[in-house]
């Protein structure tokens, strides 16, 4: 879709194409996850990425994007590993390879290598391993057209309505070392459009 075609939408259809977007994101994310590891992966939040960041960030991903006409996803997650489930950045480099993707390796320092990638669809994966200990994955989903600032806000007021309502019960909150346990293929519901209908504010 064009810019103009996009922000040409109501708040309500942008809305339901940033969810579905999220949504995308998040199928291959699970796939690389189970790829790699199937066991619990952590994060140090799960509302930050349902919240979209600005397109213009990542440098004229699309010609004419400003602060708030267009935006993307990521997600951040990582695992501790031991001699049995360290996945080596060659084997990854590798699995990546076989599909055809064009992997790039970079030496970040001396003790600290990544992979970088781009799908054919245009998300971007990164991996890194710095010897410590954990596998650093980040995914980015390719730039879209849209209306940040108001598709924002009322993702905001849902994750808030939802949260406060304890929608999802603890399934998301953080253990005792401030981090989010999830599986592969477990992660934060995009809000629903009704949830300020849903669960309205309690008042006294």
């Amino acid at each position: 879709m064009t810019e103009e075609e996009s922000l040409g939408r109501s708040l309500e259809v942008q809305y339901a194409l940033a969810g579905e977007r999220y949504v995308a994101l998040y199928e291959r994310v699970t796939a690389m996850q189970q790829d790699i590891y199937a066991g619990e992966w952590r994060a140090s939040s799960v509302d930050s990425g349902v919240i979209p960041g600005s397109g213009f960030a990542l440098g004229g991903e699309l010609v004419g994007d400003t602060r708030d006409n267009s935006y993307y996803y990521s997600i951040f997650r990582r695992y501790s590993y031991d001699d049995v489930t360290h996945v080596t950045l060659e084997e990854i480099r590798q699995m990546w390879a076989q599909r055809g993707w064009d992997v790039a390796q970079e030496p970040m320092s001396s003790e600290n290598t990544r992979l970088t990638v781009t799908d054919p669809d245009g998300y971007w994966y990164e991996i890194r391993d710095y010897n410590d200990g954990e596998l650093y994955l980040s995914v980015l989903s390719p730039v879209y057209w849209g209306a940040l600032r108001k598709t924002n806000d009322a993702i905001h007021e849902r994750l808030d309505a939802e949260d406060a309502a304890r929608a999802h019960g603890d399934t998301f909150d953080a253990a005792e070392d401030k981090f989010v346990h999830l599986l592969p293929g477990v992660y934060r519901p995009f809000p629903a459009w009704d949830a300020l209908e849903k669960y309205p504010p309690v008042t006294e």
